[in-house]
């Protein structure tokens, strides 16, 4: 029981420390949003060893690929939501420029494809270094993972006063 206490204190400030960030990521502050998503995803990680009993082998192989892949799809998620920005504002526009909105119609669905490739990458990986019980409990943990990180981001949002906007 001693050697899962500081795990399991680590797992609590991470909570706490996401929690708490969400407040500022909300209000759209992209430092916060930064510290919130590394964040969710070290509990991410800390939580799938514990769910998946994931040896020091597999954990030594898993980590850096995860947290690389992780880094690469924040890279390419925040560009896809620049373009998504820049897609809506040209669609304001009258008459929408149809060169411009090709652009970024082909940029972003080039993302979200190389999105999917990485994807299928972690599958590929999970599949050579899991074992069949490991790749089943991966299954059931990212769902319930997602979830609940999902549920508490927006209980925390719920615990925000709203913005009161001044006309």
């Amino acid at each position: 029981m001693k050697k899962y206490l500081p795990i399991a204190g680590l797992i609590l400030s991470l909570g706490l420390g996401s929690w708490s960030m969400s407040f500022g990521a909300a209000q759209g502050e992209p430092q916060a949003r930064t510290r919130l998503r590394e964040n969710i995803n070290n509990l991410y990680l800390l939580r799938l060893t514990r769910a998946l009993e994931l040896t020091e082998g597999q954990t030594a192989k898993l980590y850096p690929f995860l947290t690389r892949i992780e880094k690469e799809k924040i890279g390419l998620q925040r560009r896809m939501g620049l373009d998504f920005k820049d897609l809506r504002a040209e669609l304001a526009k009258s008459p929408a420029g149809e060169k411009a909105v090709l652009g970024l119609v082909a940029r972003i669905r080039e993302a979200r494809r190389a999105i999917r490739q990485m994807d299928d990458e972690v599958e590929a990986v999970l599949e050579g270094v899991l074992t069949p019980v490991q790749r089943a409990r991966y299954l059931i943990f990212t769902v319930e993972f997602l979830r609940s990180v999902g549920e508490n981001l927006e209980r925390a949002r719920g615990l925000r006063a709203p913005i009161k906007r001044t006309p």
